[in-house]
């Protein structure tokens, strides 16, 4: 049985909302920057996905002075303070109503952690109704952006676990699964998308509410006794 989850932020525990570049977009240009959706949308995406795990960009503002700097600007205190709330809703997520559901239950039996590819200041106010204290792995504590190895490993001596231990649940079979079960971790799938099948996962679920259920060991079979030989007249 394992003793940890490590579950998929986006696609699995929360969905992505209404967010988009253009209010960024809009006030940017609104503050005097010759700025187009093309560029703002390049670097905003590499400090993300690149500098962000390398420089453990830890708040909102840092985040835009760095997407700034890469196209040549340098904003005042009080233009980051008035971009930083577009920037936050452009990556705006909700809870699953499952997660809802299933995560406060799980962390009762198991230890949880939420790994995600994005900062956390993203991630964190997303599980606040939650009021648990998971662990919250992202590319600012692991130094690396998913789907790298040292990602998974730095969940697992997060929960102070082996990966044997600690089933990893990812709706995003490739990216989500491939590399944690290389690694000797158990893979769940979880089928958001109706998807019959997936290479790298060891159990399926239609739902979180299924999580706990599929993760119980299978009880050993026991043979049936052999019959009794017939007494001898």
């Amino acid at each position: 049985m394992a003793k940890g989850i490590l579950l998929d932020f986006e696609g699995t525990v929360a969905r992505r909302t209404d967010g988009h570049l253009e209010p960024c977009l809009r006030e940017v240009r609104d503050l005097g920057y010759d700025v187009y959706r093309p560029e703002l949308q390049a670097a905003y995406d590499f400090v993300l996905h690149v500098e962000l795990p390398r420089k453990g960009i830890d708040n909102v503002e840092a985040f835009v002075e760095a997407v700034m700097k890469h196209l040549g600007h340098k904003p005042k205190r009080t233009e980051l303070m008035s971009l930083a709330p577009l920037f936050t809703e452009y990556h705006r997520f909700a809870l699953y109503e499952d997660a809802a559901r299933a995560i406060p239950a799980l962390a009762k039996t198991h230890k949880v952690a939420i790994v995600s590819g994005l900062p956390p200041f993203l991630v964190k106010p997303v599980l606040e109704p939650l009021k648990l204290a998971l662990a919250v792995v992202t590319p600012r504590q692991a130094k690396a952006a998913l789907p790298s190895p040292k990602v998974f490993r730095f969940a697992a001596q997060a929960l102070a676990l082996r990966p044997k231990d600690v089933a990893v649940v990812s709706a995003d079979c490739e990216d989500g699964l491939a590399v944690p079960k290389s690694l000797g971790f158990p893979t769940v799938f979880l089928r958001r998308q109706g998807e019959a099948t997936c290479a790298h996962a060891s159990t399926l679920i239609k739902s979180l509410d299924e999580l706990e259920a599929a993760l119980r060991p299978v009880p050993a079979k026991v043979d049936a006794p052999a019959p009794a030989a017939p007494a001898k007249a």
